[in-house]
């Protein structure tokens, strides 16, 4: 007797649920470098310097300071300071009206978002205004199931945002999938060797055109070596969903 087909459907239904994408924003959705980052570091300085009542100089060493023990400098002027995590974020992100002349992105992104099989969840460090007016701006708010801002990463009363071991560990829980089943998409190194380490995919998304732009003129070729906790090392979107 031969054995029914499942439908397409439902074939199709059963794969996308087997597959999670947790996908980064800045650098990773759009070149951040183009403008947006240096704007946002050049608030941060003074938004420490100005808490802290020291000069630049000095307000940059902090922040690289805390970055490098916490992951954010956020958590360090959070633990150290008492500073009020949703005023810091309120003034060292651009405001909706800003981003205009910021955002740089390639065309067809919804488009080439949609070729990841699978549910699609945003994870961003940055705040829920800020990533709500950026994803209107890059036409892809619609492109994902679940959006994850800062906001939305906190435990035991403080702020837990990536590379937190417990991030991982609540992420993997609320999919309801194996860890292998999870990729992160992110361009930055400590995010990918911590999902790495527990068990997920990983995909860096490396060579924004400002980045090649930059290596380029500085006379160096735009290649970065894949480490040893990144699976798949691409340039685009576009590359990860040929893989995909």
């Amino acid at each position: 007797m031969r054995r029914l087909r499942r439908p397409a459907a439902e074939s199709r239904a059963r794969h996308q649920a087997s597959r999670l994408w947790l996908i980064d924003l800045d650098n990773t959705l759009h070149d951040a470098s183009f403008r947006i980052m240096a704007e946002i570091n050049q608030r941060m300085t003074h938004y420490v310097a100005e808490h802290l009542g020291v000069d630049l100089a000095a307000a940059s060493a902090v922040r690289e300071q805390y970055w490098r023990r916490y992951g954010a400098t956020l958590l360090g002027l959070v633990r150290h300071h008492g500073v009020d995590p949703e005023d810091f974020l309120a003034k060292t992100h651009p405001a909706d009206h800003e981003l205009p002349t910021m955002v740089s992105h390639r065309p067809g992104l919804a488009q080439k978002l949609r070729r990841l099989r699978g549910r699609r969840w945003l994870l961003t460090n940055a705040p829920r205004r800020y990533t709500l007016a950026l994803l209107d701006r890059l036409g892809i708010r619609r492109s994902f199931d679940r959006l994850i801002c800062i906001e939305d990463m906190q435990a035991l009363g403080r702020l837990q945002p990536k590379p937190a071991r417990w991030l991982w560990t609540h992420l993997i829980r609320q999919a309801a999938l194996p860890a292998s089943r999870l990729t992160l998409v992110d361009d930055s190194c400590d995010n990918l060797r911590a999902a790495h380490r527990m068990g997920l995919a990983t995909a860096r998304v490396w060579a924004s055109p400002s980045f090649v732009a930059r290596t380029r003129l500085q006379g160096r070729p735009a290649v970065i070596r894949r480490p040893g906790y990144v699976r798949h090392q691409v340039n685009s979107l576009a590359s990860l969903a040929r893989w995909a």
